[in-house]
């Protein structure tokens, strides 16, 4: 299931997506355009929130030689039309190293939730980000 697919339910509970991409406002609307996210995308070529969320990086080894659970997700990633750009990749703000997260941030700014990923493609899965948005909904 894609992410777009659950945001009817995470916005039921007053929730709303943010798709922060390292690359510039034109590359982060094409990349999550191709979700059909755009309106989400947030662009961030400097890596300001992904620092202050504390991610890190991986290693080369970890890319070169992918565990059994990134070979999933890169399959399921592919089987959704993701992949790696190359161009991308060598953009002066692009790091191919840069593991992912996920956050549920309230207003104002305190974070509720944090996900900090263990490989390059260990974020929640779109059913896990819905449970954690009503978990979290003030009553």
């Amino acid at each position: 299931m894609q992410l777009r697919e659950k945001l009817p339910e995470i916005e039921s509970h007053g929730a709303r997506l943010a798709c922060v991409v390292q690359g510039t406002a034109e590359e982060a609307a094409r990349f999550c355009g191709r979700h059909g996210l755009a309106e989400c995308a947030i662009p961030d070529p400097e890596k300001e929130s992904f620092r202050a969320m504390g991610l890190g990086r991986c290693k080369v080894t970890d890319l070169l030689l992918p565990s059994d659970e990134l070979k999933m997700r890169r399959a399921e990633a592919a089987a959704l039309g993701c992949g790696i750009s190359l161009r991308g990749t060598f953009q002066a703000h692009s790091d191919i190293l840069q593991l992912p997260g996920a956050a549920l941030v309230a207003r104002g700014g305190r974070i509720l939730w944090l996900h900090r990923g263990a490989h390059p493609a260990d974020l929640p899965l779109p059913a896990q980000l819905a449970e954690v948005v009503r978990a979290h909904r003030p009553d």
